[in-house]
């Protein structure tokens, strides 16, 4: 396999990314700098399916690598297989949570720390090789919404640092850190947000706070087959906020 870095010239690359235009406008900027940019698409939170330049450039086999950072769609293995080098994803969590939710399984859990994590891409989604991660402490007023927003802003780092190793080494290396779960799917998380009758007072209380968000809707009970959410941006109730301050001052 040739080396693009040994005649000055730039590795090849596609870039997928999200619609956050201030993240995704960023991710482009550094990829442009460091990379030939065969082609950008950003894809909304529902999307679905790849863009139609994408199988088309790949059909060749001569894009070196692939970089999902952050968009939403399942990237078919016949197009990773197709990537001369590597295919590397953005996953806004830590390796401890693969898949959907993992913000408010953090939270629910009691987690001192949230991370972002880098990993090659197979076709089953979150759980190729880890490339690296980074690590922050949650803070006792978090909510999913607010510990999502600061990995989103620590996922931009860890994009920098990546590509900056993966441009001058040509390849990217996994080092020695595991998944430590298969990836959490949608049914299950959704099926996770219910609150049942059974569950104990604290049990809900950490619940609300991990489910709480200002657009998407909060924890649910089922009545006779039907869901009641918690409504989206409801304030957090205070004692909640409090509660945790205490528990955190206790250990």
């Amino acid at each position: 396999m040739s080396d693009p870095s040994a005649s000055g010239t730039k590795y090849s690359c596609i870039l997928l990314t999200s619609d956050r235009e201030h993240l995704s406008s960023a991710a482009e900027t550094f990829a442009r700098k460091l990379f030939d940019v065969k082609h950008v698409s950003r894809y909304p939170r529902d999307a679905k399916h790849l863009a139609a330049d994408v199988t088309d450039l790949t059909r060749g086999g001569e894009v070196d690598f692939l970089f999902n950072y952050l968009s939403p769609v399942i990237v078919p293995e016949r197009i990773l297989q197709s990537i001369k080098r590597a295919a590397v994803n953005f996953h806004p969590a830590p390796p401890d949570w693969p898949g959907i939710g993992s913000a408010s399984y953090a939270l629910f859990e009691g987690d001192e720390t949230f991370g972002v994590t880098a990993h090659l891409m197979t076709s089953k989604v979150d759980s190729g090789p880890i490339v690296r991660s980074m690590r922050f402490p949650i803070v006792p007023d978090d909510d999913c919404e607010s510990l999502f927003q600061r990995a989103l802003n620590f996922s931009l780092f860890l994009f920098y640092d990546v590509l900056a190793t993966v441009a001058q080494a040509g390849t990217a290396s996994a080092n020695d850190e595991k998944w430590k779960r298969d990836a959490i799917r949608r049914a299950e998380f959704e099926k996770w947000m219910r609150i049942s009758p059974s569950d104990s007072a604290e049990e809900v209380r950490r619940k609300i706070r991990a489910l709480h968000h200002s657009t998407l809707p909060g924890p649910y009970v089922e009545v006779a087959g039907m869901r009641f959410h918690l409504p989206a941006g409801v304030p957090l109730p205070r004692a909640f906020v409090n509660k945790q301050l205490q528990g955190k001052a206790a250990a």
